[in-house]
């Protein structure tokens, strides 16, 4: 794993992480932590990091494309794109959503955000052309 790589990709996720740090201290110091749990911004975030992460696919040449499982990394980016765009859509149309879905939807960010680190850095040593055989 290219270090210069991994440590983007790691500014990458806190910068997408950062904003909901801040509405987690400001709901916390105004006695309010149910509503963090019910908001939706998780879910768009996810679907902001994975965007990226596909935009980043879309970038490797058809020659790193062969290297290693890169078009089962893609499906996997893409689905967690699509299902993190469908939960924000759901929780914005739907009125009476279950609180057990804004609790799936912040593990599956947290989730995301803990593979989010490698795959970017994968996908940036293929774009670089620097990813060698898994290694």
């Amino acid at each position: 794993m290219d270090k210069i790589s991994y440590d983007v990709a790691k500014k990458e996720a806190v910068f997408i992480v950062l904003p909901l740090l801040v509405l987690l201290t400001i709901k916390v110091f105004s006695n309010d932590f149910i509503s963090f749990l019910k908001l939706s911004d998780f879910s768009l975030a996810t679907s902001i990091m994975y965007g990226q992460l596909l935009a980043k696919s879309l970038d490797v040449t058809d020659k790193m494309k062969k290297q290693g499982r890169f078009s089962t990394y893609q499906v996997y980016i893409f689905a967690v794109a699509i299902l993190s765009i469908s939960m924000y859509i759901g929780f914005q149309t739907i009125s009476d959503v279950h609180f057990n879905l804004y609790i799936f939807q912040i593990v599956f960010f947290i989730a995301a955000s803990i593979f989010y680190i490698p795959m970017s850095t994968l996908m940036t040593n293929l774009i670089n052309g620097i990813y060698k055989n898994g290694s």
